[in-house]
């Protein structure tokens, strides 16, 4: 009975800096936010400032999304609206991209000029900035890495940063971009061949699964302790697409890319008859949004760890997400065709995302001791800690981001000088 008592204090103790988050975000919206009058439409609502700002807001959600994950955020419900919904922030992101690169080509002459220079060329100094950081880390933290291990996370053959795929997958779809776009017959079937590239990618993850399968030991997780004494490149994860997230959004790059390829077709649809076209996106999202969680929860991408080495529940799930995130992403510019955010703040936020998201994970290690001991989550000072937690993380990851920017703009106008 007192632990029942005990534990509905903690949950409710939480529940209030759950709200006070919530609150703060509703706030920061209603700053500067756009609303179309009675009859009206937001023309500039896919302009660079607003997608600029849409992008700042995702990244709060995402970095968010990531602190609710923690075992001491997972066991007292806090924040935890935030926790299942990752891959429809990162979707946005996918769909930004596209859209953008579209816009650009078809609006700025000579845009693939020098494209390796001024696109490719700033992310991958960035992403070894990064290394260059996370390595500084576990060297004062001494994890215990092999030496085959570091060489590989120092050169970019595995990941240094488990959240840093999305700068490998993004460069795939550049990459791609370019060769495509340069040449006019293929430029014709773009999405077609976009959306053959996103579903390769998808077939890569499945066959692959989440760990070397075809190494043999399959069965290794199931013994008590032998996680040390496998080798760090057959565990679940440590080599390149083993993981659902590396494929489960990036279908939206190709969504943005068709929305900005038939952008006036597709706006004039939307905005005759529109709040049957509004109602009609809420009923399609949340169906669809019901058939992922269904799937995430029921039938699993991790099906391998119960025995199933099939692909079909993979299959299943990356089938559900897709149309999740799709169906997502459409509610959300359909909105905002009404109703979007442009304010200071999320636009800055929306300049330095990708620094904001390549910064989180060393953080939410770096405080981890005000919540975590020995892999048990820590209750203290009336629960403050959960909330100095989540506000350290936020601070901190904003002047890392802002130091990390400033040293990749540096960088990077030394070595094209070069």
């Amino acid at each position: 009975m007192c632990y029942n008592i005990g534990k509905i204090r903690l949950e409710s103790s939480m529940n209030y800096i759950s709200i006070f988050v919530y609150a703060v975000l509703f706030i920061s919206f209603l700053i500067g936010i756009q609303v179309a009058p009675c009859g009206e439409f937001k023309k500039n609502s896919l302009s660079l400032d607003a997608m600029t700002s849409l992008k700042g807001v995702m990244a709060i959600f995402v970095l968010l999304h990531h602190i609710s994950q923690k075992q001491a955020f997972l066991q007292t419900n806090t924040i935890s609206f935030f926790r299942e919904i990752g891959i429809l922030f990162v979707g946005v992101f996918f769909f930004t991209s596209g859209y953008g690169l579209h816009r650009s080509f078809s609006t700025k002459p000579d845009y693939l000029k020098g494209f390796f220079k001024r696109r490719i060329f700033p992310i991958v100094c960035s992403y070894y900035v990064m290394v260059a950081v996370y390595a500084v880390y576990y060297v004062i933290t001494k994890p215990g890495f092999a030496l085959s291990e570091w060489i590989c996370k120092l050169t970019g053959l595995t990941l240094i940063n488990s959240q840093s795929w999305y700068v490998y997958v993004i460069l795939i779809m550049y990459v791609s971009f370019y060769f495509i776009y340069k040449n006019e017959k293929l430029r014709c079937h773009s999405i077609l061949i976009f959306t053959l590239i996103t579903l390769l990618q998808a077939l890569l993850f499945i066959v692959l699964k989440h760990f070397p399968w075809y190494a043999g030991e399959f069965g290794w997780w199931q013994i008590p302790d032998a996680f040390a004494s496998v080798s760090w490149w057959k565990r679940p994860c440590a080599l390149l697409f083993e993981g659902e997230w590396w494929i489960n959004s990036t279908i939206c790059f190709v969504l943005g890319l068709a929305v900005a390829k038939y952008e006036k077709q597709f706006f004039q649809w939307v905005e005759k008859k529109y709040p049957l076209k509004f109602l009609t996106a809420v009923l399609v999202c949340s169906g669809f949004t019901a058939a992922g969680f269904y799937c995430i929860w029921n039938i699993s991408y991790w099906t391998e760890f119960a025995g199933d080495f099939g692909i079909s529940a993979k299959l299943i799930c990356y089938i559900a997400q897709s149309f999740q995130v799709i169906s997502t992403v459409l509610f959300i510019i359909i909105f905002m065709r009404k109703i979007y955010v442009k304010n200071r703040f999320y636009n800055f936020f929306g300049k330095i995302s990708l620094e904001v998201y390549l910064m989180q994970e060393i953080v939410l290690f770096c405080w981890g001791e005000l919540i975590e001991s020995e892999n048990e989550p820590v209750f203290s000072f009336g629960n403050l800690n959960i909330a100095l937690y989540a506000l350290l993380v936020v601070l901190t990851v904003l002047c890392s981001a802002i130091i990390y920017r400033a040293i990749n703009v540096k960088l990077a106008e030394k070595l094209k000088n070069c």
